[in-house]
């Protein structure tokens, strides 16, 4: 990671090697079988059916003009999918579009002042008092691939490390602050980085994942369903 002395962004440096036979293991559940529930210890790979991923560009292309709503009802399309497939779905849950800008190493910190942002670790963990908003799955819309970056470890173990390096106020951080502390902390963590192809997906777990939207390369927008 690269962290900015004056600012606390981080980014990946972009040395990324590819997975071979020895890291592999590693990285995939063996015991996995179509029938295996996700633990909320592991990420999942799902895969969304082209006709609803065409059918979004077209409610969405049409937006203006055609009846209001029409988009929200693929959206609505889609969340009754990932229902289907037992995907483990919040209770409460929201499904937004984050487009994000071409050519960026960090689609939460590289984007122009006044747009949106873009991915993140969440808005706040969950709490007694407070369901939270961490994003637990992510969909890559668009027709280029796709790529999140990632860390390999949950929330709970950012705070703890950080903890032991001394850090008083870890258990209190928000989910970005966290992330910003811990990376700044250990800046040799080593990330994971995802592609997605068109339709493809990323089932995050509920604990809260540390990632990020990373698009050099890209000549389109990067455009990306988050399910939260």
């Amino acid at each position: 990671m690269v962290v900015d002395a004056g600012t606390g962004e981080a980014r990946p440096r972009g040395e990324w090697a590819a997975v071979d036979e020895v890291t592999l293991p590693a990285l995939v559940d063996p015991e996995a079988t179509r029938a295996s529930a996700l633990p909320p210890t592991h990420l999942g790979l799902v895969q969304l059916p082209e006709r609803l991923r065409r059918a979004w560009w077209t409610r969405a292309e049409q937006a203006e003009s055609g009846p209001e709503g029409a988009a929200e009802r693929v959206l609505a399309d889609i969340a009754g999918f990932f229902h289907f497939k037992g995907l483990p779905l919040p209770e409460q849950t929201f499904l937004e579009i984050v487009v994000s800008s071409p050519g960026l190493r960090s689609t939460g910190h590289g984007q122009p002042k006044g747009s949106a942002a873009g991915l993140g670790f969440g808005e706040r963990s969950p709490g007694p008092d407070a369901p939270g908003r961490l994003p637990v799955g992510l969909v890559n819309m668009g027709d280029e691939q796709s790529f999140v970056a990632l860390l390999m470890l949950p929330a709970t173990t950012l705070t703890r490390r950080l903890a032991a390096a001394g850090v008083v106020d870890a258990d209190t951080l928000a989910p970005h602050a966290l992330a910003t502390r811990y990376l700044a902390a250990f800046p040799r963590e080593p990330v994971l980085r995802i592609r997605l192809e068109p339709g493809e997906g990323l089932w995050l777990s509920p604990f809260g994942v540390v990632h990020d939207g990373w698009t050099e390369g890209k000549t389109d927008l990067d455009v990306i369903l988050r399910v939260g």
